[in-house]
């Protein structure tokens, strides 16, 4: 393999370039309502009450798949408490095997509130505007990639509103991969480059461990919202945090 010039970053997307929060909130409450076979269709964030959006976002930065959000819903629904990680492994565990059935709902809930007002939709994600001027820096360079479990019509429609273009190969989806380990062995294998020639970012550290046990550089973004648990295990486990994405710029 032969040694690039310059560092490749490879970004998760959710809660590293845009908080998605608001978005997920509403399309996986509609997607529970229909799992339940209960009416009613929420668009906006001013249908929910405080107290649904408290706890909707003090466990959001924990879901690593579309799918989990029955865990947060079911988790709701009969008042259980998640503490830490360890009691959403436990619920993961022992849910999981209703996951890809919810799924799908939940993306017919969002492809309905996409076609119905696209622009409405676009607003529910609030971008992160330093993260974006580091993408048009290292996306001008041909240095950038993004690796998400997010699909990538989402990302590409929120991107083009930032006047953000980023090729197709660039863009690693749920539908192309199912983890973030795969999608760095796919662009290693793309560009024939070393693993250190790749710097992968991402808020969750759950999603950091694998990589990093195989060698690959890698931070956890803590610019948006974090999880003070994933903050201890960054330390233990000498996983390096960044705390703002502009000096990314001249960082790498």
């Amino acid at each position: 393999m032969t040694k690039a010039k310059k560092k490749i970053l490879v970004f998760d997307f959710d809660n590293v370039i845009c908080d998605s929060t608001d978005e997920c909130m509403v399309s996986s409450w509609n997607a529970w309502q229909k799992w339940k076979s209960k009416p009613g269709f929420r668009r906006t964030v001013s249908e929910f009450s405080a107290e649904e959006a408290a706890k909707f976002r003090h466990l959001r930065p924990r879901v690593r798949g579309a799918g989990e959000y029955y865990l947060l819903h079911r988790s709701f629904s009969e008042n259980i408490e998640i503490k830490d990680q360890g009691d959403y492994n436990r619920l993961e565990t022992s849910w999981d095997k209703h996951f890809t059935k919810y799924k799908v709902l939940f993306f017919e809930a969002r492809n309905r509130l996409r076609k119905e007002n696209l622009d409405a939709w676009i607003d529910l994600h609030h971008v992160f505007d330093d993260v974006i001027d580091t993408i048009r820096y290292y996306n001008h360079q041909n240095r950038f990639y993004i690796a998400t479990l997010k699909d990538e019509e989402s990302v590409r429609l929120i991107l083009n509103k930032q006047g953000l273009l980023i090729n197709g190969d660039r863009i690693l989806d749920q539908g192309k991969i199912t983890s973030k380990l795969q999608a760095l062995d796919y662009i290693r294998d793309q560009l024939e480059c070393q693993k250190d020639d790749l710097i992968f970012i991402d808020d969750n550290v759950t999603h950091l461990i694998e990589p990093q046990l195989s060698e690959y550089p890698v931070y956890l973004a803590t610019w948006g919202s974090t999880v003070p648990e994933y903050l201890k295990i960054a330390d233990q486990k000498k996983i390096p945090q960044l705390n703002q994405c502009g000096s990314l710029i001249n960082l790498f």
